[in-house]
């Protein structure tokens, strides 16, 4: 199968490694630095104790390369971030064969939505990988532990999905199929969205946000709202990779919030507790400018108002990290300054 990834970054990285591992015929779209390191070493990725260094993998830097008259894909796998969706999703619609799916492994919701608009021939995949992996350097990811875990669901205009979980399962991954794409990217947000955009704002690592009880409790009034949107659209979440996301959304809904927040500051510390999360490197330097909270805490609150659900702390979330990151507001008044999101979503007794 001749598969194009396009994203050189630690997902775009890891799946391509894998993939080629298998014999799959793979391609990378990828940033100059990037697909130099390529060509120089291949793609490296360090796994709990051997290190997979995949040389078969093609990489191209541009669109033109990637795409000849003699260039014919199987199969599209989208592993940029969610704000260069709709550019990718152009580029797919005038070089993509009509036909050719569409795999989306980005994170938040919306994803499909805006490929499926753009690339309007092509059929679309939801994909979920919970594997944590990092970048060391260009080209070359490692894995924090083996837990290589793959979801799909059919997005647009797609219907069969075994095949893409088949080739996921060769490659070593527990590979899962679901029927319904919106339950699938919703419940991967839940997971998202946790402890990111506060421990962003803050300069607070997960835990830190979860030992307080200001700053835990409100995480989960965000969870809260989010499945108050999730109720609405009558999206019902799923257990992925072994968390039991239906049990814990009962918790967080129904349970005292100091009882909740004691519950998910043991499931944080046992998981990614003390690593940045994604949000976090949106508000350092060298930041792009641009972040995915848009698509992770935005998508909850732009749900809500087009289904008038009430999801101010969500909001307040997405507001500050979105004037910190363009510009509008400095991280240092908000370092270790709780007290500064509280004035604007003030926590309520639960």
């Amino acid at each position: 199968m001749h598969i194009l990834v396009i994203g050189g970054g630690a997902i775009g990285c890891f799946v391509s490694a894998r993939l080629a591992a298998i014999g799959q015929q793979v391609a990378l779209l990828a940033r100059p630095r990037t697909a130099a390191a390529i060509r120089e070493r291949g793609v490296r990725v360090d796994e709990p104790g051997r290190r997979l260094v995949a040389e078969s993998v093609r990489v191209y830097e541009s669109v033109d390369d990637a795409f000849t008259p003699d260039t014919d894909y199987d199969l599209a796998v989208v592993a940029v971030k969610s704000y260069d969706t709709e550019g990718v999703a152009q580029m797919l619609a005038t070089r993509l064969a009509a036909g050719t799916p569409t795999l989306t492994l980005q994170n938040g919701v919306g994803n499909e939505e805006t490929l499926a608009a753009l690339a309007s021939a092509s059929p679309i995949l939801a994909g979920v990988l919970t594997t944590p992996v990092e970048t060391v350097e260009p080209a070359w990811v490692r894995v924090a532990r083996p837990a290589y875990y793959f979801a799909v669901a059919p997005g647009p205009r797609a219907r069969d999905v075994a095949w893409v979980s088949r080739m996921f399962a060769m490659a070593g991954f527990s590979a899962h199929a679901f029927a319904d794409y919106r339950a699938l990217k919703w419940s991967k947000l839940l997971m998202n969205m946790l402890a990111n955009a506060q421990a962003a704002i803050l300069d607070y690592t997960p835990a830190q946000i979860f030992a307080r009880r200001d700053t835990g409790e409100l995480e989960i009034r965000a969870w809260r709202e989010a499945l108050d949107v999730m109720e609405a659209m009558r999206i019902r979440p799923l257990s992925l990779a072994g968390y039991p996301l239906p049990l814990a959304a009962r918790l967080a809904r129904h349970a005292p919030l100091g009882l909740s927040r004691r519950v998910f500051a043991r499931f944080i510390a046992g998981g990614r507790g003390d690593k940045p999360p994604s949000l976090y490197y949106d508000v350092r330097p060298r930041s792009r400018g641009r972040s995915e909270v848009l698509w992770l805490n935005g998508a909850v609150a732009d749900a809500g108002a087009r289904l008038g659900v009430a999801t101010p702390v969500n909001r307040v979330l997405t507001t500050v990290l979105l004037d910190l990151v363009e510009g509008r507001d400095d991280p240092a008044a908000w370092r270790h300054r709780p007290e500064r999101l509280f004035e604007r979503a003030a926590p309520v007794d639960g």
